[in-house]
């Protein structure tokens, strides 16, 4: 299946703004001072809305999840690169039937104690299970994504992962993507 394509009119001009925004900004952030580097932000605006109507209803469609909150399975999957100055615009594929408990958190640019007391706060595969058991929700898919939330290469996410994960949702049937920023 070919890899699905995003708009990337805007990612040449970002990338650009970017350069010249990254040699000021990276002693900031290697000193955790985030609000003095990012008030000058290349931060991407959109003239369009890039959503999709829904074209079933709710209790017929296949639902995933994408949650920005760095979450990994220790021992299987890579740990976030959470430490990096510019972030992790890489993602993790997370099975349907996946242990939350089991779950570490790679991303350190927010607190853990509400996520780590009860997962689904961040990511709620428990939560639309039962909704697909309850005939609210078509069907849980197979396969759940996690990203982290700290990521200052925008282009990267949008030219690499984006697609790369909007390719895994069309080919599992993906007709609504629940994301939980974090």
């Amino acid at each position: 299946m070919p890899p699905v394509k995003s708009d990337a009119r805007w990612l040449a001009e970002f990338r650009s703004q970017y350069a010249a925004w990254w040699p000021e900004a990276e002693p900031l952030i290697a000193q955790h001072q985030y609000g003095p580097a990012f008030k000058t932000y290349p931060w991407p605006t959109f003239a369009e809305t890039p959503w999709t109507p829904l074209g079933k209803p709710v209790a017929q469609s296949t639902v995933a999840v994408v949650t920005t909150g760095g979450l990994y399975r220790p021992g299987i999957d890579p740990p976030f690169g959470g430490e990096a100055p510019e972030g992790d615009w890489g993602f993790r594929a997370l099975p349907r039937d996946v242990d939350l408990s089991g779950l570490a958190i790679g991303h350190p640019h927010f607190a853990h104690e509400v996520a780590e007391a009860d997962m689904n706060t961040i990511f709620p595969l428990r939560r639309l299970a039962e909704l697909e058991a309850a005939g609210v929700i078509g069907r849980l898919a197979p396969t759940h994504y996690s990203t982290m939330g700290y990521v200052t290469r925008a282009a990267d996410l949008a030219a690499e992962t984006a697609p790369a994960i909007a390719a895994g949702m069309k080919a599992e049937g993906v007709d609504v993507a629940l994301v939980i920023p974090v």
